[in-house]
């Protein structure tokens, strides 16, 4: 706040004109202090797409020939506070459909293993907003929290005794579950395209930094799975 006298001292002898401009020039970045200060809190929801990459664990004929990759839709939600209009902090729920992915195993007899995986992400993050007063707000993300990686998985077997090209299998097993809960981080940024005055269309990126297992006894092991998700999002924030 700017002192009477010193208010005095600088509009003597001002130009009328002049001395208007700096009256809508005050209204203006007062009306704009007070938006910032208003906004305490913030949610969200999203749409997304995960996008999980997988690679072959060794060239063992007793390992599948390829990894468990796929990509799958999935929503995000999230809510937060703002400690300033530059700096808030937030939690977010990252949970996509699962994808389906066929690995084939060319052993002393050919088998496959139909998986249909997901990574559910609960994290922390800090959300550093570039230009708290612009139409399009920057924000640069970074956290960290848990990943559940859960697989339904089941078999099938080749039949006959003597190998045949192409393969004939058997009927699927019963599928079986496993579950593996992680530590993990993201990073990513997103932009609020304001629409009013507290509601905005938000485009994002997500990327989930996920420490995988290096335990061959573990069956999730076997799905190969990368350690980088990356997740990009179009949904809608509302402040308040």
């Amino acid at each position: 706040m700017i002192p009477r006298g010193a208010t005095r001292h600088i509009l003597n002898g001002m130009p009328p004109h002049r001395f208007g401009l700096a009256l809508v020039l005050a209204a203006v970045i007062g009306a704009t202090g007070a938006e910032a200060q208003e906004r305490r809190g913030y949610v969200g929801g999203a749409g997304l797409v995960s996008i999980q990459n997988a690679h072959r664990q060794g060239s063992s004929p007793s390992l599948p020939r390829t990894g468990a990759s796929g990509t799958a839709f999935g929503v995000l939600a999230e809510a937060g506070g703002f400690l300033t209009p530059h700096v808030a902090l937030g939690a977010e729920l990252s949970l996509p459909a699962r994808y389906a992915s066929l690995q084939e195993t060319d052993y002393f007899r050919v088998f496959q293993h139909e998986s249909r995986h997901r990574d559910m992400a609960i994290s922390g993050v800090v959300r550093v907003i570039v230009n708290p007063t612009g139409p399009v707000r920057l924000g640069i993300v970074g956290g960290g929290g848990f990943v559940q990686e859960n697989t339904k998985q089941r078999r099938r077997d080749q039949v006959g005794v003597i190998p045949a090209t192409p393969p004939v299998f058997g009927p699927w097993s019963e599928e079986m579950s496993f579950t593996r809960w992680t530590a993990a981080t993201v990073a990513g940024a997103d932009a609020d395209f304001a629409i009013s005055s507290h509601l905005a269309i938000v485009p994002a990126l997500r990327i989930h930094f996920v420490p995988r297992s290096d335990d061959t006894s573990e069956p999730g092991w076997f799905l190969g799975l990368s350690s980088v998700v990356w997740r990009p999002s179009v949904g809608v924030r509302a402040t308040f």
